[in-house]
């Protein structure tokens, strides 16, 4: 079970009008550890050269917990929560210090980009690492901020 850390810092562009960093910019920060993951399990840019597959986001979540102003460090801990034949979940919590000020969820997918991009198997050899490193959805510090269906209750 592996917890894959990503750091930033919050740029000065990244600061809208009511003076704390934009929506936009945790889900870029949110991004870049993606990245940082895919990179460590594997799906990195030798990966994609060599097999001109890569991964696509699905569908992500985002919770804003606290405001983050601007040069705050922040840092990103990702976890692997499930992962089948062509997918992964992952769950993210963003850290200005000791507190949580923004969480994340997101499902990627699999993917080979010729002719036409289309879902394939994740290979044998970055499954094995995955599941090394799941994180059951218990193991995440509580409270953390889980993905739900948005609603609103009618009157």
């Amino acid at each position: 079970m592996t917890v894959f850390t990503y750091e930033s810092t919050v740029l000065s562009d990244w600061i809208d009008y009511n003076g704390h960093m934009q929506d936009a910019y945790y889900g870029l920060i949110f991004s870049h550890a993606v990245d940082a993951f895919q990179d460590a399990v594997g799906f990195d840019a030798a990966y994609r050269a060599r097999t001109g597959c890569t991964i696509y986001l699905l569908e992500d979540h985002k919770f804003f917990l606290r405001e983050v102003k601007e040069a705050a460090g922040v840092c990103v801990q990702t976890r692997l929560l499930a992962f089948d034949e062509k997918k992964f979940h992952l769950h993210q919590l963003m850290y200005e210090g000791l507190v949580a000020v923004a969480a994340s969820e997101v499902m990627e997918l699999h993917v080979k980009q010729a002719p036409a991009p289309h879902a394939v198997p994740i290979p044998k050899p970055i499954a094995e690492v995955l599941d090394r490193n799941l994180c059951p959805p218990e193991s995440l510090p509580d409270p953390a901020p889980r993905s739900r269906a948005l609603a609103l209750r009618h009157r």
